[in-house]
C-alpha cells in the first residue's frame, strides 16, 4: 500500500463515511463541476475496485492523468496548493510518487474550510452513480487509496471504509491520491468513456530495485535471483451469496490450505451473529510460521502481533487475519480481546450483522502460495437471537470460557447467576467468587492462586474477561461468600445487544476439574402483588419469587403478630409484653441501640409506618415502608432476632411495584 505504510488500522464500513453521507444529502457545490470529466454521464459499465500496485520501478515523471486530476482539483478550490507528483529515487521507502502517479492536495486538517473541502471531494469520488455503482469515481479514475488526517481508504479494502493509519507521516497537510497504472495513464473510463484495465502495470522501462534475498539462502552463481510471486490479493465480497437453509448455529472448520470454506446455512441480512474462531494455523513450510485468526508470528519473531505483513512486495499490508464475505472480522476493536492478541487459546469472537442473506466465505488473508501451509481454525456461527432465560455449563479448565447461547439485549436488565464448585487444583475448591484449601477450609473471597502474584486474586468467574463483583445468594456469616449454596449473582445491563463469555481466571488450568452452572434470566419489573410468609423460627430469611429491579420502588405491607420470646409478643415494629400490655416501638434494642424484633428488608430494619401516623398499629398490626432496591434480585424479609429457637408464629409481608 502507501509510501512508508505501516500497517493502517480498520474500521467497520458502517463508519466509513460519517460525515461526507451527512454531505450527501445535500447537492455537491458547484467546484465539483471543475473535477468532472468532460461528460454528461457515464454508460453503467465500470471499472471493477483496483488491487494495490505497488512502486516496483524508478520512473519519476508526472503521469498524465495524475496531472490532470491535479489540475481540475486545483481548479475547483484556488485556495488549495499542490505538494507535488514526483519523487525522488533515492528517497527513502517504497512510493508511487517514484513513478508519478501519486498526487498530494496541499490541505490543512487543521482548517474546518479544508476539511469541508476534503470532505466534499471524498463524497464526489465515493458516493454511488445513477447505476448504483459504489465507489462511482474514485474506481472511474483509477484511484487506489487515499490517505488523509491519520486515516486510509483503498478500493482494495474499500468496504473496510476509512481506516486509521499509522504511517510515519499523519497526513495532517495534505491529502494523498495513489493512482493504478490505467488511472494515471488516463485510459480508465473517465477520461476515455469505456472501462480501463486497472489490473495490468506495465513492464518496467528501468530496471526494478533488487529485492533483498534473505540470509541463508544459497547463491546460484550466473542466475539471477527469481522474482517473488506476486501477492495474493486481499479477500473480498462474492458478486452474489448462494442461497440456503437459515443458519442458527454451525462449526465450521477453514483448512490453512484452502481458498476459504463456505457455511452450509444462509445469513439473514440486518441478524446479528456471534463469529467465534479459535485455533491456530501454519502459513509455510516453517513450524514457527503460525497464525490465529487475527495474529501472527514467524519462525525468528516468536512474538504474536495484529498488524504482520508476510510478502515483500506488499510490506504494509495486515495480513493473515480472517475475513467473512470480504470483510475482516476483527476489524471493530470492540472485540473480547479488547484489540490484543489471545496467546493462550487464540480464541476470538466478534458479533457480524451482514448487509446481505446468503450462505457466506470464511477466508484467511495468505498473500504468498498456499501449498505449504497446514492446519486450520475452527470457526463457529450463531445466530444471537435474544435470550429471555438460558442456562448452560462453564468448564473450569475451559481456556476460552463458554459464551451464552444468545445474546443479551441492550438497554435490558439481566440477573447471571453462577452457581456450583470447581476443583481448582492443588485441593483447592473454588466457587464463581470464594475459594478453600485443605490447610485454610474457611471460604474467602481473596486468594492469591500464583505465589508469583501473591496480592493477585485468583479462580473467580470473569464476565466477558473482566473481574466483576459477585454478590452472594446467601451469606450467613457477613463473609461475602456463600458457603452453603456457593450460588452468586450479578446484575447486568448491556449497551449492545450481544452474547456474553464466562471463564474462570486460572492462569494453571491442567489440573481444574468440574464446571460451575450459569443462568442468565431477564429481569422484568413484575405487575401485581407477592405475598411471603416470614417465619420467625426459620434460620434464614425469606426470600421473594420474583426479583425486583434496582432502583424502582415498591410497597411493603407487614401484617401479623409473633412470639419473640417468653412472655413477649412482637409485630414488624412493635411489642407488647405480659407486664407490660402497652405496644411500644422502642422496648426491645440491642446494646447498640439497634431495634430488634422489627420485620427487616434485605437484612435492615426500615422505618415501618402506620396507616394513622401512630407509632403502633395495635389493632391490626399493619406497617407500611416504600423501599428501592439497590441491586437487582429477589428480596430478603425476615426478623431482626439472633436467637429464634425461642419464638413462635409468623408475618405476612405483601410486595407490590410502585406504579
Amino acid at each position: 500500500m502507501p509510501e512508508s505504510h505501516r500497517r493502517p488500522g480498520r474500521r467497520t464500513a458502517a463508519a466509513v463515511f460519517v460525515v461526507v453521507l451527512a454531505l450527501l444529502a445535500a447537492a455537491l457545490p458547484a467546484q465539483a463541476a471543475a473535477i468532472q470529466a468532460g461528460r454528461a454521464r457515464y454508460a453503467a459499465a465500470i471499472e471493477p475496485l483496483a488491487g494495490y500496485q505497488p512502486q516496483t520501478m524508478c520512473s519519476p515523471t508526472a503521469k498524465p492523468g495524475v496531472a490532470d486530476f491535479s489540475r481540475r482539483l486545483l481548479k475547483a478550490f484556488p485556495s488549495t496548493r499542490s505538494l507535488g507528483i514526483v519523487r525522488a529515487c533515492s528517497a527513502g521507502g517504497r512510493s508511487e510518487h517514484k513513478e508519478g502517479r501519486a498526487f498530494d492536495w496541499g490541505v490543512s486538517a487543521r482548517s474546518a474550510a479544508d476539511r469541508a473541502r476534503v470532505a466534499r471531494v471524498v463524497a464526489w469520488l465515493t458516493r454511488p452513480d445513477v447505476y448504483g455503482n459504489r465507489f462511482a469515481m474514485a474506481r472511474r479514475l483509477g484511484i487506489q487509496y487515499v490517505i488523509w488526517n491519520h486515516k486510509i481508504w483503498g478500493t482494495y479494502a474499500a468496504t473496510s471504509g476509512w481506516r486509521r493509519y499509522t504511517g510515519a507521516n499523519p497526513h495532517t497537510d495534505h491529502v494523498h491520491f495513489s493512482f493504478t497504472w490505467a488511472g494515471a495513464r488516463r485510459a480508465t473510463s473517465f477520461w476515455t468513456g469505456k472501462v480501463g484495465n486497472v489490473v495490468a502495470a506495465p513492464l518496467p522501462t528501468t530496471p526494478a530495485p533488487r529485492v533483498p534475498v534473505p540470509p541463508g539462502t544459497p547463491a546460484k552463481p550466473g542466475t539471477p535471483p527469481a522474482p517473488p510471486a506476486p501477492p495474493r490479493s486481499q479477500p473480498r465480497p462474492a458478486d452474489a451469496l448462494p442461497p440456503g437453509p437459515e443458519l442458527v448455529d454451525e462449526t465450521l472448520d477453514l483448512p490453512g490450505s484452502a481458498a476459504g470454506a463456505v457455511t452450509s446455512g444462509a445469513l439473514v441480512a440486518g441478524q446479528d451473529y456471534l463469529i467465534e474462531a479459535s485455533g491456530t494455523w501454519q502459513y509455510g513450510r516453517n513450524a514457527g510460521m503460525l497464525a490465529d485468526a487475527e495474529c501472527s508470528r514467524t519462525a525468528t519473531d516468536a512474538t504474536w502481533r495484529r498488524d504482520r505483513s508476510v510478502h515483500e512486495l506488499d510490506p504494509t499490508s495486515d495480513h493473515l487475519d480472517l475475513y467473512v464475505d470480504g470483510t475482516d472480522l476483527l476489524s471493530d476493536p470492540d472485540t473480547d480481546t479488547g484489540g490484543q492478541c489471545d496467546t493462550a487459546s487464540h480464541t476470538y469472537r466478534y458479533v457480524y450483522r451482514p448487509w446481505r442473506s446468503g450462505r457466506v466465505t470464511f477466508q484467511s488473508w495468505d498473500p504468498t502460495p498456499l501449498s505449504d501451509n497446514s492446519g486450520a481454525l475452527s470457526i463457529r456461527i450463531l445466530r444471537s437471537a435474544p435470550v429471555e432465560d438460558v442456562t448452560f455449563a462453564v468448564p473450569a479448565g475451559a481456556a476460552a470460557g463458554v459464551t451464552s447461547p444468545g445474546a443479551l439485549s441492550a438497554g435490558q436488565t439481566y440477573l447471571v447467576t453462577v452457581s456450583g464448585t470447581v476443583d481448582a487444583g492443588a485441593g483447592v475448591t473454588a466457587d464463581a467468587e470464594c475459594s478453600s484449601t485443605p490447610s485454610d477450609p474457611v471460604w474467602r473471597r481473596e486468594r492469591a492462586a500464583d505465589p508469583a502474584y501473591p496480592g493477585v486474586e485468583r479462580l473467580d468467574v470473569l464476565l466477558d474477561k473482566s473481574a466483576v463483583a459477585f454478590d452472594p445468594v446467601t451469606d450467613a456469616d457477613g463473609s461475602r461468600c456463600d458457603a452453603s449454596n456457593h450460588s452468586y449473582r450479578f446484575t447486568l445491563t448491556p449497551r449492545t445487544t450481544r452474547p456474553v463469555n464466562l471463564r474462570v481466571d486460572d492462569l494453571y488450568r491442567g489440573d481444574d476439574a468440574g464446571a460451575f452452572t450459569a443462568r442468565i434470566t431477564r429481569v422484568v419489573q413484575p405487575s401485581g402483588p407477592e405475598t411471603v410468609t416470614v417465619s420467625s423460627t426459620a434460620a434464614a430469611d425469606a426470600t421473594t419469587a420474583r426479583t425486583y429491579l434496582a432502583g424502582k420502588p415498591v410497597k411493603l405491607t407487614a401484617t401479623g403478630t409473633y412470639t419473640y420470646a417468653a412472655g413477649t409478643t412482637s409485630d414488624a415494629r412493635c411489642s407488647a409484653t405480659t407486664a407490660d400490655p402497652t405496644w411500644r416501638s422502642n422496648r426491645l434494642l440491642d446494646a447498640g441501640g439497634n431495634q430488634l424484633g422489627d420485620a427487616t428488608v434485605n437484612g435492615r430494619v426500615p422505618s415501618w409506618r402506620t396507616a394513622s401516623g401512630a407509632a403502633c398499629d395495635s389493632t391490626t398490626h399493619t406497617y407500611t415502608y416504600t423501599y428501592t432496591p439497590t441491586v437487582t434480585g429477589p428480596l430478603s424479609l425476615g426478623v431482626a432476632d439472633l436467637t429464634r429457637g425461642d419464638n413462635a408464629g409468623s408475618l405476612t409481608v405483601t410486595v407490590e411495584p410502585v406504579a
